[in-house]
């Protein structure tokens, strides 16, 4: 009984959104019909009056005086209900309370569900049970079926290669995984290598701002994606808000390496450091390290901590700069960078007056005297 009417709830609710809201209020007649649908107003069915079909009401109450009578279910969403008359079907009642009075009769189920408060007077009459909370049909257990039994691997195979083989594919998958994030990161330092360096500096300025900043904004935008996932329509949105928050995190990660890589690079006295190289080397280290602690059976929470820490504190770098385009500082928080000086233009060979002979010089100048 309780798949039938969850069917069937499903089915109404589907078929009242499609259908026209027209508002509809009871009259002395009432429409002689398969039911009707009302939206945004109150329903009454009158004393003797007879409704045939379901009674779908969105945003409204209903009341059925006594004699009255419903030849199908009622469904209300975010309304209450005052039921004195008889129900022939389900009742169904979301967002609101329902009182049945002395004379009220279902013949249904009764289900009041999501903030919903029933008052069941002595009289009342409920033939198919009351259900308050959210009903959830029972799992037919008895209905499954074994899974049938599959062709016996070769006990060798089963208990050694086998297992070499698939710690060999996680050991490959990890691998590779570690050298893309290496290889993202050194992209990503060589188109932006004034924000990534911008980023990792305020994580070693500002460490302390930085983890509080990501800790919180790790925490708001989980609770902003799951607030907006909950939402059908907005769904979409939540999508977007995580491909955001994942890019600020990643962007934030490769910053950080960024930094342990040129200090790496410094350690080892090197000549030349580009961004490239020491996003590439940094990203690789610190993701290589957390990898293998996390995947170690003892130190497996030391792992965890590590990533937790290094990403809120990326994220936290990334979020008071927004994203390396400003720098921080903690007595004075974020101001926008000067723009780079341009570089002074090549001085091409100057021009300087060629040297004439000495005797040139002197014959000119006796010229000159003569005249």
């Amino acid at each position: 009984m309780r798949k039938q009417w969850l069917i069937s709830l499903t089915i109404l609710f589907i078929g009242g959104i499609l259908l026209s809201p027209t508002p509809v209020l009871a009259q002395e007649d009432p429409p002689d019909d398969n039911g009707i649908v009302i939206w945004n107003e109150d329903y009454t069915l009158e004393e003797g009056e007879r409704l045939e079909g379901d009674l779908i009401v969105f945003n409204g109450d209903v009341t059925l005086e006594s004699g009255s009578r419903v030849e199908g279910s009622v469904i209300i969403w975010n309304g209450s209900t005052e039921i004195e008359g008889a129900v022939e079907g389900d009742l169904v009642v979301s967002g609101g309370d329902i009182t049945l009075g002395d004379g009220a009769w279902v013949a249904g189920e009764v289900v009041c569900t999501w903030n919903c408060d029933l008052e069941q007077k002595a009289g009342a009459r409920v033939d198919g049970g009351i259900v308050e909370g959210i009903p959830l049909p029972p799992l037919p257990l008895d209905r499954i079926r074994p899974v049938p039994e599959l062709p016996s691997l070769p006990r060798m195979w089963d208990a050694g290669p086998g297992r070499v083989l698939n710690w060999m594919l996680r050991v490959i998958r990890s691998v590779v995984a570690i050298v893309v994030i290496a290889a993202v990161a050194g992209l990503v330092a060589l188109i932006w290598p004034r924000q990534t360096a911008q980023v990792g500096r305020t994580v070693v300025e500002a460490p302390l701002p930085s983890l509080g900043i990501g800790l919180l904004t790790t925490v708001a935008g989980v609770a902003l994606v799951i607030a907006l996932a909950i939402t059908i329509c907005l769904s979409p949105v939540a999508v977007l808000a995580l491909l955001a928050l994942s890019a600020a995190g990643l962007f934030g990660w490769i910053a950080v390496g960024a930094m342990v890589g040129e200090r790496f690079l410094q350690a080892l006295n090197a000549h030349e450091i580009t961004p490239m190289w020491a996003a590439g080397l940094g990203a690789l280290l610190i993701t290589l390290v957390s990898t293998g602690l996390s995947s170690a059976f003892c130190l497996a929470p030391l792992g965890w901590l590590l990533i937790f820490a290094l990403g809120c504190l990326g994220l936290g770098a990334v979020a008071l700069t927004r994203f390396g385009t400003m720098a921080y500082s903690p007595s004075t928080g974020a101001v926008p960078i000067p723009p780079s000086p341009p570089s002074a233009p090549a001085e091409g060979p100057t021009a300087f007056p060629t040297p004439e002979p000495a005797g040139m010089e002197e014959e000119e100048t006796g010229a000159t005297k003569d005249e």
